[in-house]
């Protein structure tokens, strides 16, 4: 039993360190490419701003006599990574709204099972236990551990990275309250059956067809993550202990009564 709980603490705390990481590259990709336009209006500068500036940072001259500065040359660098940024993002559900593609990727969870034997998602160990693959006693072992690791895997963002940044990260996640409790229940339930029954049985039904590659997955569980559950047209989670750790973290209260239809309803719906 000793072994199965510190497996299962170690697997939950090398996903909410990869979850955070990514929720904070894909954060500012996103302000990135929301400068998009700002970088191009700044590119065209005046002549009289350009002869003002032109003593500072200058390169090697062009043949007609004229040098390129190095913050023009910046600000046209940015605006390419800028239009690639958007382009990225593109592909990939809403940044702002789907925040269970961070924190409920397959493309995390399957190769941390195969090294620690074991989605760390608790819907999915909830799902599990009724399944018969693990046993309640287990189950309640397990249940403490996906709530305070992501807590102690955000404390340390906030610690080592700069305030800015960390915000990024590890911002509490938050839904509106304008349906009523039940509705916001219940999507939270029909959603998080599926992803739950998807993730599970996916990869077995691809290795049945020939198909090794379980990132094919990510294709059929892709409209998941833009499901709305409130009446903001926000995605579920998919992880419900992270909406705990993330407020307690940040603003040092529990969640609210009236956001624990998307606490609730992810655990009941595995």
């Amino acid at each position: 039993m000793k072994e199965f709980i510190l497996r299962e603490a170690r697997a939950v705390f090398l996903w909410s360190l990869i979850s955070y990481t990514l929720r904070l590259c894909l954060s500012l990709l996103d302000e990135l490419s929301s400068l998009q336009d700002d970088l191009l209006s700044s590119t065209t500068i005046s002549s009289n701003e350009t002869n003002e500036r032109e003593q500072n940072f200058c390169f090697s001259p062009s043949p007609h006599g004229k040098c390129w500065k190095s913050v023009t040359i910046i600000r046209v660098f940015l605006t390419l990574l800028s239009i690639l940024a958007g382009w990225f993002l593109r592909f990939l559900p809403s940044i702002k709204s789907a925040v269970g593609f961070s924190f409920a990727s397959t493309w995390i969870f399957y190769p941390i099972r195969d090294w620690f034997g074991s989605i760390p998602n608790l819907p999915c160990r909830i799902c599990e236990t009724v399944m018969g693959r693990i046993s309640l006693r287990q189950l309640a072992m397990i249940f403490p551990i996906h709530f305070l690791v992501p807590t102690f895997g955000a404390y340390a963002f906030k610690i080592l990275l700069p305030q800015a940044l960390a915000g990024y990260a590890i911002d509490p996640i938050s839904y509106s309250e304008s349906n009523r409790w039940i509705v916001d229940f219940l999507r939270e339930i029909f959603v998080n059956t599926l992803f739950v029954v998807g993730l599970l049985v996916i990869p077995a039904l691809l290795q049945i067809n020939g198909i090794k590659r379980r990132g094919f997955a990510l294709l059929a569980l892709y409209p998941l993550y833009s499901f709305s559950v409130d009446a903001n047209s926000n995605g579920s989670v998919f992880s419900p202990n992270m909406l705990y750790a993330l407020r307690y973290v940040n603003a040092y209260e529990e969640v609210p009564l009236a956001q624990w239809s998307h606490v609730l309803g992810p655990m009941i719906g595995g």
